[in-house]
Parts: structure tokens; sequence; C-alpha cells
């Protein structure tokens, strides 16, 4: 099933100083990591946007989002997702985030009615923003957040009219809440590399 209206925005800009290689080449069956969710979650898309710095375009299914900012952060790379996509929202996952539930992701899209503006998970208490549905209609606001210095992904949600989605109901698509797992130390990745070979 298509989710209708929105794009797939996969978040690749990040320092990755912590893993110490860029994440979004970290090989995978597939090609890099970002291959595999790519190959994991595209086909629920008729829009699939990798975000960035100097991004290769490797594949003809995949638009490649030149960041426009010049600093490194997830809110630009959301706003040059939303700026560039064809579709009235966006779904944003990150580089680092392959667990993300697809039963999860029709969930959360299915929730878009009028006037909506985020979809965000509530997890343990906090808001999970790489995870998320964002209306580009947000893109001015966004964009006066950050030229004002602001730099955090929630920060400018009080300008937004935002839809939390309890732990509870989030539970149901994924028990484990293994969605919401990221990548950042070459343990992390070996570890999810030999999961995933054996599932293979």
């Amino acid at each position: 099933m298509i989710c209708t209206g929105v794009s797939l925005l996969i978040l690749a800009g990040g320092e990755s100083s912590r893993m110490g290689f860029p994440k979004h080449l970290l090989p995978a069956s597939g090609g890099t990591i970002t291959d595999h969710i790519i190959n994991r979650m595209g086909g629920m898309f008729g829009e699939v946007m990798v975000s960035g710095r100097g991004l290769e375009q490797t594949r003809p299914d995949v638009k490649i989002v030149e960041d426009v900012r010049g600093r490194r952060s997830p809110l630009v790379g959301i706003l040059s997702g939303i700026l560039a996509a064809e579709n009235p929202y966006v779904f944003v996952t990150g580089c680092d985030m392959p667990f993300v539930k697809r039963g999860l992701i029709r969930y959360l899209t299915s929730q878009i009615k009028s006037g909506t503006e985020i979809i965000i998970p509530v997890v343990r208490g906090y808001y999970e923003p790489l995870c998320g549905v964002y209306s580009c209609s947000l893109s001015e606001r966004i964009a006066k957040y950050l030229d004002s210095g602001g730099s955090k992904v929630t920060g400018f949600f009080g300008s937004a009219t935002v839809t939390e989605i309890s732990e509870s109901i989030i539970r149901k698509y994924d028990p484990a809440l293994k969605s919401f797992i990221n990548m950042n130390t070459p343990k992390d990745y070996e570890n999810w590399y030999l999961a995933a070979g054996s599932s293979r």
C-alpha cells in the first residue's frame, strides 16, 4: 500500500563522529545501509529522498537533496526535504535507523487529516522526531527558527499543530520499540549487521 501524499525522507547529513565513518555509506545487504532502508521502505512511498551534503546519485529511484543550510542539523535536512518534496507531507527517518516498522509507518501516515502539521510518536515521555510526519507547509516556520539560531528538531513545535501518538498505540505496531533505535557506534553497527545477515 502506497502512503498517498507522503514522500519518504532519509536524513544522511550527520557528523558520524562516534561511528568514525559516514553512516549513510555503511555496507549492508543491497549496497549501503541507506540502500537497505530504501529497499525496505521505499515501495511504500511515491517519492524517496535522501538529504545531506555532497551526496552521490547512485540509484534512479531516489531524489538526492542538498542541504539548504551550511551547518549540520537534522532540522536542516528536514527543511531541505520538505522544500524539495513533490507531496504535501514527508515521513522522516534517519539513515542510522534500520529498524523502523512498516506497520508503524502505515499507522502514522494514516493519521493525516485536514490541517495536520506534525504527527509524532511519544516514547517514554519524549518526542521521537526522526520517526514522524511533517507537513511541507512548515517550511517558513522551520527556516525562521533556524535563522534565529535554533537547531533542535522539536524547537519549532510551539509554532505548529502537533498530533502526539502515545506509546501504548505505538507498541501495537512495535512492541519492543525497535523503530527508535539508532546506530551510533561501530559496535552498534556490528550487532545490527550480524543480526541482519542471520535473517537473510
